[in-house]
C-alpha cells in the first residue's frame, strides 16, 4: 500500500550518487527541506518545530528574504539538487515569496513539494499556479472534527482547512494535474481516536493518500512523547482499521517501521547529510533541523549572504559533515527525518558476510 515508499528511503534509485559518496567524492545533496518561516499560525500539540526555533505567532514576521531565496533555488538547481520540500520548523505559507520560489525552483530543474497546515494557502491564481508546479502537496492534519482540530491544532479554522483541500482537489481534477495531494498525521496517544475517521474523510474528499507517522521527540522527553514510544505497539488495531480504508487510487499508509521501532537505531553514525540537508526559516543551512536552535557550530552557511553553490564548495560545509559523523546518534531525537537514509548508508559501509550470495 505504500506506493510512495514513505516508510523507507529511496537511495537505491540513485546508485551513481551513492557510488560517488562511497568513493569519498563530494556530492550535491539529492534533497533539501527548506524552511520558509520562523513562525506558525497554529499551535499543534506535537510540534517538533518548537524545539528547532519555531516561535509560533511571535516568529511570523521572520522569514527567508526574497532575493537570497530566489538565488538559493537557482543555485541549488545548478549544483545538482534533485528535489526541494518547502517544509521546516515554521509554516511555509507565512512567507510572501513562497509561490515565486516554487515556480523558480521548478524552472531550475528541481522537483518541488510543499508541506503545510493549509490554512493560509492561496485559493486564487497563486495557489492554482503552485499546484501546476508541485510534485506533491501534503496537508498536516491530525484531527477529524472541529472539536478535535481545536484541541490538537489549537485552531478554530477546521472548516477553512476543508475548503482549501477541496480547492486543491478541484484544481487537480479540472486541469488534470499530476500533483499528488495527501494528508499527513503525526500520531500521538491523544489523537489516535481521530485516525480512522480522518482516513475516511481523506477518501471522501478525493485526496491521494493519508499517511500516519510517528511523533518525534528528543531523548529528554521535551514533548512528552519519547517516554511513551513503547505504547505505540498498542495502537495496531486502530491503525489497521484506518489502513483498511485504502481503496482504488486512495492509499492509507501507516509508517509501521518508524512507529514500531521505539526510537531505537541500528546504526552508530549520522551519514546522511551529504544526501539530505535542511535550511531554517531565516536562511541558515544545517545538516539537521535539530541544530536550528542554539547550535551555530553546526551551521554550514548563511544563505542570505552566499549562494548554495558557494556554500557547498566551502571548507566549512564539509567540515560540518565530518563533525556530524562523529556525534553519538543514540542521543539524537527519535525517528529523525534522516533515519532511513542513515540506516541504508550504514549497511553499505558495514555489509554482512557472504554478500555475493544474493
Amino acid at each position: 500500500m505504500d506506493k510512495y515508499l514513505m516508510d523507507g528511503c529511496k537511495l537505491a534509485y540513485h546508485p551513481e550518487r551513492v557510488a560517488r559518496w562511497k568513493h569519498t567524492e563530494r556530492i550535491a545533496p539529492i534533497h533539501i527541506d527548506v524552511g520558509m518561516s520562523k513562525g506558525c499560525n497554529i499551535r499543534c500539540e506535537y510540534c517538533l518545530g518548537v524545539l528547532q526555533g519555531n516561535f509560533y505567532k511571535k516568529g511570523t514576521s521572520v522569514y527567508f528574504p526574497r532575493g537570497p531565496l530566489i538565488r538559493y533555488m537557482r543555485s541549488a538547481g545548478k549544483a545538482g539538487v534533485k528535489s526541494i520540500g518547502f517544509i521546516g520548523e515554521g509554516e511555509p505559507t507565512l512567507n510572501p515569496h513562497l509561490y515565486e520560489a516554487i515556480a523558480v525552483a521548478k524552472q531550475s530543474g528541481i522537483d518541488v513539494s510543499l508541506g503545510t497546515n493549509g490554512l493560509l494557502f492561496d485559493t486564487g491564481d497563486d495557489g492554482e499556479e503552485a499546484l501546476e508546479h508541485l510534485t506533491w502537496i501534503r496537508f498536516n492534519i491530525s484531527a477529524s472534527s472541529d472539536e478535535g482540530y481545536r484541541h490538537i491544532h489549537g485552531s478554530k479554522e477546521f472548516e477553512r482547512f476543508l475548503c482549501v483541500v477541496t480547492f486543491c482537489v478541484g484544481v487537480k481534477r479540472k486541469k488534470n494535474l499530476p500533483v499528488t495531494i495527501g494528508f499527513q498525521s503525526v500520531l500521538t496517544p491523544n489523537n489516535l481516536k481521530e485516525m480512522v475517521n480522518l482516513s475516511k474523510i481523506g477518501k471522501q474528499m478525493g485526496v491521494d493518500y493519508h499517511v500516519i507517522k510517528q511523533c518525534s521527540d528528543d531523548v529528554t522527553n521535551s514533548l512528552g512523547i519519547y517516554d511513551h514510544l513503547a505504547e505505540y505497539q498498542e495502537f495496531r488495531d486502530t491503525l489497521k482499521e484506518a489502513e483498511a480504508q485504502t481503496e482504488d487510487s486512495y492509499n492509507v499508509i501507516v509508517k509501521w517501521e518508524m512507529i514500531g521501532n521505539e526510537g531505537k537505531r541500528e546504526y552508530d553514525q549520522c551519514l546522511g547529510p551529504p544526501f539530505l540537508l535542511y535550511s531554517s526559516g531565516d536562511g541558515k543551512l544545517f545538516p539537521c533541523g535539530a541544530f536550528f536552535k542554539g547550535h551555530p557550530e553546526y551551521m554550514m552557511a548563511d544563505l542570505t549572504k552566499q549562494s548554495f553553490e558557494a556554500a557547498w564548495n566551502s571548507l566549512r560545509y564539509w567540515d560540518v559533515i565530518k563533525k556530524v559523523a562523529e556525534l553519538d546518534v543514540h542521543k539524537c531525537y527519535s525517528n529523525c527525518r534522516t533515519h532511513f537514509v542513515n540506516d541504508y548508508l550504514w549497511k553499505l559501509k558495514h555489509p554482512p558476510e557472504h554478500v555475493n550470495f544474493v
